[in-house]
Formats: C-alpha cells, structure tokens, sequence
C-alpha cells in the first residue's frame, strides 16, 4: 500500500507562505534551512494500491470538486502544498508543489520522520 499525505499551508501562514515559489520563500528568509512544519497542515491522506505519479496527483487534487475522493475537504492542490509520499520500497520522501512541477525536498528542509 502506498501513502500520499498533502500538506497545505494554514490560513493564519498564507501571507508569508500560500502560494508562494520555494524560491520566493528562500528568498526572504535565505537564512532558514528548513519550513516551518507549524505553518502546514496535513489535510488528506491519499492511499492506494498504485504507484501515482505526482503530476497525477496534481491533477486529481486541482480538477474540480466532482473529481475529488469524496472525503477530500482540503482546496485544489496548488503552489506551496507539500506531498509526503510513503513507498514501501523507497521510503518517506517529501515534494513541495512549486511554480512548475515538484521539487524534492530534502529531510534538513522538510523532515518527514519523528
């Protein structure tokens, strides 16, 4: 089985986080290592039996409404969510959704044990 939790950013964090390019946030705080997880919530634990790509995902949690898992109360998957994939065979490895695509998020910046 595999696991995809989405992570989006809290209403009361979305001025120095939503929707904002993980460039843009580096960019005002270069000095930070990491996100701050307390600024993220986790909204949706996604688990199948496939392999989605995250693009898939993408696409599943931004389309409209009708197309979502009945469960699902989070917004469409947009810039700043972050996507925690749990694969048996890889591991814990986290994806911040960016301005174009996913970028691998190392566990310095986004820890995803513990």
């Amino acid at each position: 089985m595999n696991a995809y939790s989405i992570y989006q950013v809290k209403s009361e964090y979305l001025r120095g986080y939503g929707f904002r390019s993980l460039e843009a946030i580096r960019r005002d705080d270069p000095k930070r290592l990491g996100l701050p997880r307390e600024a993220w919530e986790l909204v949706y634990v996604y688990e199948t039996e496939s392999e989605p790509s995250l693009d898939w995902l993408f696409c599943l949690f931004n389309g409209a409404g009708d197309k979502w898992p009945e469960d699902f109360t989070g917004r469409s998957m947009s810039v700043s969510d972050v996507v925690v994939m749990d694969d048996p065979d890889e591991g814990v490895r986290a994806w911040y959704c960016d301005s174009v695509g996913f970028v691998s998020l190392p566990e310095e910046v986004w820890p995803c044990r513990g």
